[in-house]
């Protein structure tokens, strides 16, 4: 797998939480609402302002430059090409240059996006519908990072609400998770951001030994207020 350096990584945690940010003044004048809407309305509003953001360039964003514009929902194989319209939510793919690669298609920060609420806890809808993905070879088979983002409409927060779902022994074997949960620096705009190691068993096509590790960020968005109370559930 090719190795996303750490400094594009966090050029795009910093325009997704800029853009969760310019969001949220659109929430506060009425203009959309995160509580009445779906997780594909969220992410396309987001992509959106992303557009924006990346034609304004260095002035909205340090690092953005460094990236290409952002893709909604890119169709992509799986790791063995057996299902070929696998869609990650978000790609960021770095500028040409900055990595070495033989193919830029599978050379990207892939997201997928995910609401957290009561009626979508972590471990089933963020973990089973979500970061199982880049674990068993859907998503991001071609790079050793990925980035999940949680749309956070209750009170559950990082680390702690992923940390207590990931020390589930079934759960944890289910994300062959690879070491703790580590707690990064928050984004420029203030949001918190943690990663997890998680072994893949996969082999590609011709190879002789498994596709290796992938880290995955997780970088949750919260609403300035919460749309429900409810705690993080661990089921």
């Amino acid at each position: 797998p090719v190795r996303i350096p750490e400094f594009l990584v966090i050029a795009v945690q910093n325009v997704l939480s800029k853009a969760w940010h310019i969001l949220q003044e659109d929430v506060s004048q009425g203009h959309f609402s995160i509580c009445d809407s779906t997780e594909d309305q969220i992410t396309e509003r987001l992509y959106m302002i992303l557009g924006e953001l990346d034609a304004a360039g260095e002035d909205a964003v340090q690092g953005v430059t460094d990236l290409q514009s952002p893709v909604r929902e890119g169709n992509i194989r799986n790791f063995n090409g057996q299902h070929p319209d696998k869609q990650p939510d978000l790609a960021f793919r770095p500028k040409r240059g900055l990595i070495s690669t033989g193919n830029t298609v599978p050379t990207a920060i892939f997201i997928e996006c995910k609401p957290i609420d009561a009626r979508h806890p972590v471990p089933s809808t963020y973990c089973r519908e979500g970061l199982i993905r880049f674990v068993n070879g859907d998503y991001a088979w071609g790079v050793d990072r990925a980035m999940m983002v949680g749309y956070v409409r209750n009170v559950c927060t990082l680390p702690g609400g992923l940390s207590t779902a990931l020390k589930n022994p079934t759960l944890a074997g289910q994300m062959q998770c690879a070491g703790s949960l580590e707690v990064l620096p928050c984004t420029a705009s203030g949001y918190p951001v943690c990663q997890s190691a998680h072994t893949r068993t996969f082999h590609l096509p011709g190879a002789a030994n498994p596709v290796g590790n992938i880290t995955v960020s997780h970088l949750w968005l919260h609403s300035s207020e919460p749309c429900e109370h409810s705690q993080c559930r661990d089921f």
